[in-house]
């Protein structure tokens, strides 16, 4: 079942530090655009997963929006007003094994000049909302990177709660180890 909302958002909205910027479904020609954020992200933090040596070819993202038409993937990007660059993603992987069908796992970040002015809560208020209509997802779940204390209240706030922690999953490149806590969200009846 598809739900426009899902598959062709594209609005314009305004974040607290007066910035506008669209926020739009992924369409194809994406890959790039994809690729380079996800280099940039991962070259800013240690709290996300990628890492600039990680990121595949701009056909695997491609592939991406593909998946994302199918009602396999979900995915949202802000999107620079002025050179048209992705800023922003939030995405929900579907699981596709029967037991574990009904959860959508989810990665998101905002690049650092656009962080603290809201944009990161929009989108995964509107992910969240949006994810709520396919009526195969009953769970949310993510890892964030112990420390990443603002990501973490975040998440808190948009109703994850606290579920576990993996122990030394994260290897960063230095050859430090991170602990990765685990949240979720029940969204069924």
């Amino acid at each position: 079942m598809k739900d426009r909302s899902m598959y062709d958002l594209c609005e314009t909205i305004t974040i607290k530090d007066g910035r506008s910027v669209v926020v739009r479904s992924p369409k194809p020609g994406d890959g790039e655009l994809v690729r380079d954020y996800l280099c940039k992200l991962g070259a800013s933090t240690d709290f996300v997963l990628s890492f600039p040596g990680d990121i595949r070819p701009a056909s695997a993202y491609e592939e991406h929006v593909e998946m994302a038409l199918r009602g396999e993937f979900y995915s949202i990007s802000a999107i620079h007003p002025d050179d048209g660059s992705i800023i922003a993603s939030t995405a929900f992987m579907m699981n596709t094994r029967v037991k574990t069908a009904h959860i959508a796992t989810l990665g998101t970040g905002v690049l650092p000049d656009w962080q603290g002015a809201g944009l990161g809560k929009w989108m995964l208020d509107r992910a969240i909302n949006d994810i709520k209509v396919n009526p195969k997802i009953l769970k949310l779940e993510l890892g964030v990177i112990k420390g990443n204390h603002i990501a973490q209240r975040m998440y808190e706030r948009a109703g994850f709660e606290v579920e576990g922690c993996k122990l030394k999953s994260i290897k960063q490149p230095s050859g430090v180890f991170e602990d990765e806590i685990l949240m979720g969200m029940w969204i069924g009846q």
